[in-house]
């Protein structure tokens, strides 16, 4: 075997390994959902349960069991969660183009600096984030029981990293492009619209589903600045099938699967944008 040939066995190996270590967790989460509940703490686990049960499902969409257990509907928390997550994805691009498209063309005092700042933002964690934004949303007189607050809170989680990726699409485009647009009569609006943004639509796409994502996960802010359970989104959704002397693991783990649906569909369909997207720029 010639040394090409081993190094390919090997990367082949070593990603297989790694997929392994995604999917397996994913695997046990969906045969999880389905295990008759004798079988889930069953020792030596259950690779491949016995028998299937769909009560988990039936629980999490309010249909009767007969299990004498909380119904829960999971169409309400997936309703909050969409409108959540797409009102963070549309107002970080609303937000992020502009900035990065500043930050790209214009040579301006303290711009290294800004950039600095967006470096160190985006590695805050949410949860020393969540007193300051209560105050400020407090001051602002935006309540706890509507979106807006979770929505300012995640597109601030998310802007950072949006800024930043878009920052460097930019600067792959060249600046003669525009200079000839502007010539022709076209404002800096209009070149930007029409002819800057669909050439760097694989950005685009990469903060879309991080942006979307960010928001369809995150607990901390929905958590705190949500009091109004009809409100709540997926993430604590989650938490309503554990009780303090029982949790209902098929059902916890039926509603994990329906919550990971869209992630793993989002990113089916739009890796190659996504991977192209997230390193663009890399080299530079």
């Amino acid at each position: 075997m010639t040394r090409q040939k081993r190094e390919k066995v090997f990367r082949f190996i070593i990603g297989l390994i790694l997929t392994l270590i995604y999917l397996i967790p994913i695997y046990w989460m969906i045969t999880t959902s389905i295990k008759p509940v004798d079988q889930i703490f069953q020792k030596p686990p259950l690779f491949f349960p016995n028998g299937f049960q769909f009560d988990g499902f039936k629980q999490i969409f309010g249909i009767e069991t007969g299990r004498g257990e909380l119904y829960i509907n999971a169409l309400v928390y997936l309703k909050n969660s969409l409108i959540i997550a797409s009102s963070t994805m549309i107002l970080s691009l609303l937000l992020a183009v502009p900035a990065a498209y500043a930050l790209s063309r214009f040579d301006f005092r303290g711009r290294t600096s800004y950039v600095l700042f967006l470096l160190v933002a985006q590695m805050l964690p949410s949860v020393l984030l969540v007193i300051p934004l209560f105050v400020i949303f407090k001051q602002w007189g935006i309540n706890e029981y509507s979106y807006l607050s979770v929505i300012l809170a995640d597109t601030a989680l998310a802007l950072p990293f949006a800024i930043i990726i878009l920052r460097t699409s930019f600067m792959q485009i060249p600046i003669e492009i525009e200079e000839a647009a502007w010539i022709d009569g076209g404002s800096r609006l209009q070149v930007l619209y029409y002819m800057i943004l669909p050439l760097i639509k694989a950005g685009l796409v990469a903060v879309s589903v991080f942006s979307f994502l960010i928001a369809w996960g995150e607990f901390v802010f929905a958590l705190s600045f949500l009091q109004n359970p009809e409100l709540h989104p997926i993430s604590i959704g989650t938490f309503q099938f554990v009780g303090m002397y029982k949790s209902n693991f098929d059902s916890m783990m039926a509603f994990s699967s329906i919550v990971a649906i869209p992630a793993i569909v989002a990113f089916l369909l739009l890796q190659r944008q996504f991977i192209s997207g997230m390193t663009t720029g890399a080299v530079k």
